[in-house]
């Protein structure tokens, strides 16, 4: 039988099937792999809504903390200021979000507008139903304890990098002193 006669394969067995000879012991790449595929997941279902999981994040960040700056968002929410600047602009075009006062990330305060609220509220239960879905594929033990190593891993990650800095700065400022 011709290939392009077969039975067509599913989204799934091509992405993670295929990726056997990859490394999933490095925690990396098994996260990032992992987030790409549950992000998939979720943007798929947020695609009726004209929404991708960034857009939904920031949505949600700004409904949770009206008044916040988009420097404060991307804090809590461990965004790099690329991926924050442009979702937000995606947003304000769109009528979701407000910004009022200061100029830049650290000086405007946000809002939702009533479209952004509205949409808010749609997108949440989608968010809701999927999340549902997705945890149902595990028992309540699995569910909770992967849950706990995410969070768990992205502390330690968290720890690890602030220790990292703090060698950094030690280093920067004992060359500075030894110049001098």
């Amino acid at each position: 039988m011709h290939y392009l006669m077969r039975k067509p394969k599913t989204y799934m067995h091509y992405s993670m099937a295929r990726s056997d000879f990859l490394d999933f012991d490095c925690l990396a790449y098994a996260t990032r792999r992992t987030g790409r595929a549950v992000t998939n997941l979720f943007n798929a279902r947020l695609a009726s809504l004209d929404l991708n999981v960034a857009q939904f994040g920031l949505l949600a960040a700004v409904g949770k903390m009206p008044g916040a700056t988009l420097a404060a968002i991307g804090e809590a929410m461990l965004l790099d200021e690329s991926t924050l600047a442009r979702n937000f602009a995606v947003m304000e075009r769109r009528g979701l979000v407000s910004a009022e006062g200061g100029r830049g990330r650290g000086g405007k305060h946000l809002h939702l507008t009533p479209a952004g609220i509205s949409l808010a509220k749609a997108a949440s239960l989608v968010w809701t139903r999927t999340n549902r879905n997705l945890a149902a594929e595990f028992s309540a033990g699995e569910a909770a304890a992967g849950r706990a190593f995410l969070k768990a891993l992205g502390e330690a990650s968290q720890r690890l990098k602030a220790k990292d800095e703090k060698r950094v700065r030690r280093e920067s400022a004992r060359a500075v002193a030894e110049r001098d």
